[in-house]
């Protein structure tokens, strides 16, 4: 990846976000030394990065894009709760465009939330064989769909352990909803009545929204989902939650 092309593309697009009120920085670039300078950085060899951090008056987080020598763009979104991070590969120069519209895009709708992983082997139904991972949020519910190796990985071990951390997640109910049509977002406040229930091998969740929509998922029973979901959705749903 030639730096000096994808840095001044950068620039282009820093003049772009500085016209439509964000607060950008300067340019950086990433000496072999780890040293970061401004964008008129003289004819200095060896960078191995070039950088910027981007925020609005009223996002949630702050954006770090750097783009390495070798191809690897590393997306940072900064919050007070923490950080998560992204690393994408870039081929082209197009490419770099189309990630830098996307990331500031996505970062004035992403929020940094804390989050506990209740199963890696969620599915959507019985058709739905491909396996992904259930998150608990403070006000709502995330399944985000996994892939061929994360399936088979689950298939062997037993999932995710009965006592597992809380951690934070960079929370964008849009992308996670445009990401694959078996992936969802459910707000606790928006559900009518749930149905948890629990089996040898397999239990799940069984949920109409106020709106009437339905959501089914299903995990490993030897996952502490179901054990969890009982104690934070009783207090919300009292009667309406069927155990």
């Amino acid at each position: 990846m030639d730096l000096d092309l994808a840095g001044a593309r950068l620039d282009l697009h820093r003049q772009w976000w500085l016209a439509e009120g964000l607060s950008v920085s300067p340019v950086l670039w990433r000496r072999r030394a780890g040293s970061r300078v401004s964008a008129e950085r003289g004819p200095v060899p060896a960078v191995e990065g070039v950088a910027v951090r981007v925020a609005g008056p009223d996002w949630g987080v702050t954006l770090s894009i750097e783009l390495q020598f070798d191809g690897m763009a590393v997306l940072a979104y900064l919050a007070s709760l923490g950080w998560v991070e992204e690393r994408v590969r870039v081929g082209s120069l197009d490419v770099w465009d189309a990630l830098l519209d996307d990331a500031v895009q996505r970062a004035s709708r992403l929020k940094v939330r804390h989050a506990q992983l209740l199963a890696a082997s969620c599915t959507t139904g019985w058709l739905d064989w491909v396996h992904g991972a259930l998150w608990l949020l403070p006000d709502s519910l995330v399944r985000v769909r996994g892939g061929f190796v994360d399936t088979v990985v689950n298939s062997i071990a037993s999932g995710v352990p009965e006592q597992t951390a809380t951690g934070v997640i960079g929370y964008d109910p849009v992308a996670i909803l445009g990401g694959h049509r078996t992936n969802k977002v459910i707000p606790f406040d928006g559900i009518a009545h749930a149905r948890l229930h629990t089996g040898l091998t397999t239990s799940g969740l069984a949920v109409t929204m106020a709106d009437g929509t339905r959501h089914r998922l299903l995990w490993l029973s030897s996952e502490p989902a179901r054990r969890i979901l009982t104690d934070r959705l009783l207090p919300v749903l009292g009667s309406r939650l069927i155990r």
